[in-house]
């Protein structure tokens, strides 16, 4: 079902959510992508996240590491 808005929507609806949250108050949106993943990091980018430089070894397999996006709050 690419191509039909779907996880936009559902995408930019989970960041209202995250925004509307009274408690705790969130000055930041944070995810992390595995490093091979262009696509992903793409739609995020999109979005408005961007690549802070930090990384993390993926959990159950640390030579590969997950790279952290990050979205202030507006």
């Amino acid at each position: 079902m690419r191509g039909t808005g779907l996880t936009e929507a559902l995408f930019a609806a989970s960041l209202e959510w995250a925004w509307l949250l009274e408690e705790p108050v969130l000055e930041r949106v944070r995810l992390f992508v595995h490093e091979e993943n262009a696509r992903a990091g793409a739609f995020y980018r999109r979005f408005g996240f961007r690549a802070s430089g930090r990384s993390v070894p993926m959990p159950g397999n640390p030579s590969v590491k997950e790279l952290e996006y990050v979205y202030p709050r507006p």
